[in-house]
């Protein structure tokens, strides 16, 4: 039977500790199919007081409450996912995989990312600037919402931990997380990331890059109390955002695309009310940076940096192979070192760091 390290973990619903059981030992009166998709479901987690069971498939741990199954006495209410965080949990779901460079990554990267040559060394620099500020060693790094990992460089963030515990929404993304991180061990759980299954002061560092801005704009906080409940005392937690529209670089430099973009912004959300059975479309909300510094009881021990200014438009319109474009990207990179704290709170992309006080 396949072990999963149970004393980092706590049920999702009654927050009671989790064990791991074989699904021949669960009582008769439990309706637990022998399958997960087509997945064979030979064992799981259960809670405490035995009301829970959460499978395990191959080697992930399903801790999201939508899989699991009640096995007590009296069936409780059942509470459905709500429409914006389903959305989000079936977009996820439903995407395909390619291959680049020998890496699993999502079908639809190219929407977001610049992968052309003239682009790729200042990109590349970005993806590995959480290193910096996730600590020089640990034994667990949490990575909130690691979808598949896609990228080497993304591997590379947890060198300095023993073990990379990979929490996403979708189980084909923990799949493919998995399969791309051969090399290095890890935890995978399927979870919700405003209600993560781990308990207090667990994890060395706690990484979430590119998806706070997709939970629903009034269960973010949520998010980052549960990151940093779950963090270490005088450990760090770093969080990648968008600030799109808030981002006055971009909204200068970038003006009619960025009228452009919120306009669609806000026509898509439009559009998924008035028809919730369309294709999922992914859900999206960033808040601002005053609403970090003001929203938490430890926002005092929020530090802004630049994970990176430029967004895929702006690379797309002003930078060209034979136009200076690689030049140009250095003297900006060199910018987005030098002045990161500043460039942070302009650019795209910023870097939420939170230290969380012993």
């Amino acid at each position: 039977m396949p072990t999963i390290e149970t004393n980092l973990l706590r049920c999702p619903i009654t927050k009671q500790n989790l064990r791991e059981i074989s699904a021949n030992d669960l009582p008769s009166r439990a309706d637990v199919p022998n399958s997960f998709g087509n997945f064979t479901l030979s064992h799981g987690l259960v809670n405490d007081n035995n009301t829970y069971f959460f499978p395990i498939v191959e080697g992930i741990a399903l801790l999201l409450p939508s899989y699991a199954f009640y096995i007590g006495n009296e069936l409780p209410e059942q509470q459905k996912m709500p429409f914006d965080k389903k959305r989000v949990f079936e977009y996820y779901n439903e995407i395909d995989y390619i291959l680049n460079e020998n890496f699993s990554i999502y079908s639809d990267s190219a929407k977001w990312v610049d992968f052309r040559n003239v682009s790729s060394n200042y990109l590349k620099k970005s993806f590995i600037k959480a290193k910096d500020y996730l600590g020089s060693k640990g034994q667990y790094l949490l990575d909130v919402a690691s979808g598949p990992i896609g990228l080497k460089e993304y591997i590379k963030l947890s060198e300095n931990f023993s073990v990379r515990i990979c929490v996403d929404i979708s189980f084909k993304a923990l799949i493919q997380a998995k399969w791309n991180l051969t090399n290095q061990e890890g935890i995978f759980i399927c979870a919700d990331i405003a209600n993560l299954p781990l308990k207090e002061n667990t994890c060395d560092a706690v990484l979430c890059q590119h998806t706070l801005y997709h939970v629903p704009k009034d269960e973010q906080g949520k998010a980052v109390e549960e990151m940093y409940r779950v963090a270490k005392p005088n450990s760090k937690i770093v969080i990648v955002y968008s600030q799109f529209y808030h981002s006055w670089l971009m909204n200068i430099t970038l003006l009619p695309v960025q009228i452009y973009r919120i306009a669609r912004h806000f026509a898509g959300k439009a559009f998924v009310q008035l028809r919730p059975a369309s294709k999922p479309r992914l859900y999206f909300y960033p808040h601002s940076k005053q609403w970090f510094y003001s929203h938490f009881s430890f926002s005092q021990n929020i530090e802004t940096y630049c994970w990176r200014s430029l967004n895929k438009y702006f690379l797309k319109i002003f930078v060209h192979k034979h136009l200076g474009g690689e030049k140009l990207l250095n003297w900006i990179s060199q910018l987005e070192t030098k002045h990161s704290k500043w460039i942070g709170k302009i650019g795209e992309y910023p870097m939420y760091v939170i230290t969380k006080k012993g």
